[in-house]
C-alpha cells in the first residue's frame, strides 16, 4: 500500500524548507536582478493590495502549483526534488473563514508522498486514503491563524502555507498587459526582501516540525537566525512575478526565480550545499465558480495517524541508510 504524508507543499516557503533555500538578496539585502520601480510607485501599490488585500472577488478558485529544487553539494539530495499543491477553496458570503481541500506533495530520491490538507470549519483535517484525521487545537490553531476575518480567501489560504507577497515585494514595477486563459491580466514583477522571507519560512517550517513532517521528509526542523543569516548572505538572485486580473484584481499565476550560491563558510551552516536553484509556478483558475470542499467521511483520532507517520518515517530513514 502506499502511505502519503502531508509536506504542506506550495510558495517559496516550503521549497525553502527543504534546506532553507529561498528568495533573498545578497547580505546588503539586495538581489543582482532588482531594478527601479517602473512607471507610478503609487501605482504598483495599489495594485498589490487589491490583489493581496481586501478583495470578495477572491472568494473562490482552483489552485495548482509547482516548485523544482536543484540541490548540489548535498549527497541525500542529489536527485532534483519537486513539490506541489492543488485543490478548491471557497469563502462563502457571511463566513469569516475560507474553506479549501488540498492535495500537496513531495517527489524525493525517486519516491511520491503526498497527502490532503483540509481546511474546514474550525478543522485542520489531514487526509489519508479514504480517513481523514482531527489535528489537536494546539497546532490546528496556529495553521488556521491566517484565515481569521478574511477578507480574501485566497490570499489567506496562501497565507497559511508562509506566503505574503507583500511582505516580501521589494522595488515592484509594473511589466504591461498581457492574457492568460483569456483573461486580462496586469503583470507585475519585483525582488524579494530576504529577512523578511527567512522569517515567514522560518515560522512555517516550525508548523511543519510539529506536524512531524520535516522529520518524515528528512528535512531541517528549524530555521535559526544564524542559518536565515546565512540564506540571506547566499542569494545571488531572487525575482517573483505576478499576474492579476485587469478587472477584478484577482491573482491568476504568480512563478519565482532564485539561485543560492553559499560561501565555503556558509555552506557548514546549510548542510554542505554548494548551489541551489529554484522555479516555482503557481495557477489560480476557475476563479467566482462554485467549488466543493468535502472531507473523507472515515473519521481517525490524532494517535491512529501517529502510528501511520511512525511507519512512514522509518521507511524513509530505512531509505536514507541504503543510499535510496
Amino acid at each position: 500500500m502506499r502511505i502519503k504524508a502531508i509536506f504542506g507543499v506550495v510558495g517559496p516557503a516550503l521549497a525553502a524548507a527543504v534546506i532553507g533555500c529561498g528568495g533573498g538578496s545578497s547580505s546588503d539585502d539586495r538581489t543582482s536582478n532588482d531594478k527601479p520601480a517602473a512607471g507610478d510607485p503609487a501605482k504598483v501599490q495599489k495594485l498589490l493590495e487589491q490583489t493581496f488585500g481586501p478583495n470578495s472577488a477572491a472568494s473562490s478558485g482552483l489552485l495548482s502549483g509547482t516548485i523544482d529544487i536543484a540541490v548540489k553539494g548535498v549527497p541525500r539530495f542529489k536527485q532534483p526534488i519537486q513539490l506541489s499543491v492543488s485543490g478548491p477553496f471557497r469563502q462563502d458570503k457571511g463566513d469569516d473563514t475560507p474553506k479549501a481541500n488540498l492535495s500537496m506533495g513531495i517527489e524525493l530520491r525517486d519516491k511520491a508522498y503526498g497527502a490532503e490538507m483540509i481546511l474546514l470549519g474550525n478543522n485542520v483535517l489531514i487526509g489519508l486514503g479514504t480517513t481523514a484525521y482531527q489535528i489537536p487545537d494546539a497546532i490546528s490553531t496556529r495553521i488556521r491563524k491566517p484565515l481569521r476575518n478574511s477578507d480574501n480567501a485566497l490570499g489567506a489560504v496562501l497565507a497559511v502555507f508562509g506566503i505574503a507577497p507583500r511582505r516580501w515585494a521589494k522595488a515592484p514595477r509594473i511589466v504591461g498587459n498581457e492574457t492568460i486563459a483569456g483573461v486580462d491580466v496586469i503583470h507585475g514583477t519585483a525582488g524579494i526582501h530576504a529577512k523578511q522571507y527567512f522569517l515567514d519560512v522560518a515560522k512555517f517550517a516550525n508548523v511543519l516540525t510539529s506536524l512531524r513532517f520535516t522529520e518524515i521528509a528528512g528535512l531541517p526542523q528549524a530555521l535559526g537566525p544564524k542559518v536565515r543569516a546565512a540564506l540571506v548572505r547566499s542569494v545571488k538572485t531572487a525575482t517573483g512575478d505576478v499576474y492579476t486580473g485587469a478587472k477584478d484584481h484577482v491573482m491568476r499565476k504568480a512563478k519565482f526565480n532564485m539561485t543560492l550560491k553559499p560561501s565555503s563558510k556558509d555552506r557548514r551552516l546549510l548542510g554542505g550545499i554548494s548551489s541551489l536553484k529554484l522555479a516555482g509556478d503557481l495557477n489560480v483558475t476557475e476563479v467566482g465558480s462554485p467549488q466543493k470542499i468535502a472531507a473523507p467521511t472515515a473519521r481517525g483520532s490524532y494517535p491512529e495517524l501517529q502510528v501511520t507517520l511512525d511507519a512512514l518515517a522509518e521507511s524513509v530513514r530505512a531509505d536514507a541508510r541504503q543510499g535510496k
